[in-house]
């Protein structure tokens, strides 16, 4: 909480949350909310914990050639989830990335590098998905579209560098130790003990069978879980395409990369707003509605989960603050 880009995110949040209740009418949200239809949850639940299964099997075929245990993982995830979602800066990846290397017995530094990779699939598969949805909605903003270029160029960028990096390690190394030459800081010997270490993790992104894993669950998640957007629009009464799950589900993803409070609060709900309502000009009231019931969903969702493998693996707050700590 000493840190500026925390405070800023909250800044950036509260904006955002001003901006999306402006002209609305609390007390049709609060009609829209409570009159919502519950039952629907019960399939987008299911289709909820089929698209985290997906996020699951793509975390543990990021450490191929190794095998982790997948209760492990799933448990590490959920706790890294949780954690992200109640405390800022994502410290949740970095808490996982270490606790798995604990009770796995993985380089943590390794364990740190799948979470980029996991990431930039993330990444990747979003901007496909919001490719292909712009093929069903005649009216998305110019904006979202060279968005979605931007960020691809970028992710192709970034996966490039990363493959050249990890093929010629010690090159790398050296040219990165002459561009931090001028910053005495950076010449601490730990940190560049750390980059080989996760240089190393890189190193799936040269085998193909594993990435092709990390694809298709990659893409199975996020097309399973654009379901959840789906149903939970039809249940708070707002009758739109399918398309219009996915643009929601894609154009807030990539919304909430801009920093925000824990949880993105504030972010999540200003762009679904502006997405239904720009583009399908679904009532302000009415999007805002739907904007707080499927974040709430999935924030549940995410706690629970949380902290049932909190519980099931026996962790405590100082063991949790340990993690932290080792950082």
């Amino acid at each position: 909480m000493n840190s500026w880009r925390f405070w800023i995110g909250i800044a950036i949040s509260a904006v955002c949350l001003w901006l999306a209740f402006q002209g609305i009418n609390l007390e049709a949200v609060a009609k829209a909310v409570s009159g919502m239809d519950y039952a629907a949850l019960i399939p987008a639940t299911l289709l909820f914990l089929v698209s985290y299964a997906g996020r699951v099997f793509r975390w543990r075929a990021l450490f191929f050639p190794d095998q982790l245990r997948l209760v492990k993982i799933f448990n590490a995830l959920n706790i890294g989830y949780f954690l992200s979602n109640i405390l800022p800066a994502r410290i949740g990846d970095i808490v996982r990335a270490y606790w798995i290397g604990d009770v796995e017995r993985v380089s943590k530094a390794r364990a740190l590098s799948t979470i980029v990779v996991e990431r930039m699939s993330d990444g990747f598969t979003v901007v496909l998905l919001l490719g292909v949805t712009a093929f069903f909605v005649p009216n998305i903003p110019a904006e979202a579209r060279q968005g979605a270029l931007g960020v691809a160029i970028a992710g192709i960028a970034a996966v490039a560098f990363l493959i050249g990096l990890s093929a010629q390690k010690e090159r790398g190394i050296l040219l990165l130790k002459k561009i931090a030459a001028p910053f005495p800081f950076l010449a601490n010997p730990k940190l560049w003990h750390a980059l080989d270490a996760l240089i190393d993790g890189f190193a799936i992104l040269r085998a193909p069978r594993a990435i092709a894993s990390v694809a298709f669950w990659s893409l199975f998640a996020w097309t399973i879980g654009g379901g959840v957007y789906w149903i939970t629009l039809r249940a708070v009464g707002i009758d739109l395409p399918l398309s219009a799950a996915y643009l929601v589900m894609t154009i807030t993803s990539l919304g909430v990369i801009v920093p925000s409070s824990p949880g993105y609060l504030g972010v999540f709900h200003y762009v679904a707003v502006l997405t239904l309502v720009g583009v399908y000009g679904v009532d302000k009231s009415a999007a805002l509605s739907y904007a707080i019931v499927v974040h709430a969903f999935v924030y549940v969702w995410l706690t629970a989960l949380g902290l049932f493998s909190i519980w099931h693996e026996g962790l405590t707050y100082s063991r949790l603050q340990m993690i932290q700590a080792e950082k």
